[in-house]
């Protein structure tokens, strides 16, 4: 079967570099599904799932947003955070989903930080909700 390089960054470097088989993330509007000679695309990345597979084998990931740019057979992911389903600390991330409820349930926040706490809650959900699903 055909497939497509992949590359993936963070602040933090290179995260992953691999040729691939299919590649899922979603947008603000749409969930892309990336197969070999998809059309050229370049979109922002919401705080989602991203799946992975390659000879069969599928991973799942977290990430908390970022940019996918698709072009001749190369898709490169520019992300904010990325952590694979087994990298999970699912603790850590339901400590950040009680912090952010709380800071949610305060109606004393200022609108920034009513923004901020729906982000931290969506980040933390998506990390559950993976964590259990895929581990």
């Amino acid at each position: 079967m055909k497939k497509f390089h992949l590359d993936i960054y963070t602040p933090y470097g290179h995260y992953l570099s691999d040729d691939v088989d299919y590649l899922s993330v979603s947008s603000e509007e749409y969930k892309l599904g990336i197969l070999p000679n998809h059309a050229e695309l370049i979109s922002t990345i919401t705080i989602c799932e991203i799946e992975i597979e390659d000879d069969g084998v599928r991973n799942y990931y977290a990430t908390s947003g970022g940019v996918i740019k698709v072009k001749n057979n190369q898709v490169d992911l520019i992300l904010q955070t990325i952590e694979r389903a087994d990298e999970i600390d699912l603790e850590r991330a339901q400590a950040a989903k009680e912090r952010a409820e709380r800071r949610l349930a305060d109606s004393t926040l200022e609108t920034l930080a009513q923004t901020r706490a729906r982000l931290a809650l969506a980040r933390a959900n998506n990390r559950i909700n993976i964590k259990v699903r895929f581990n």
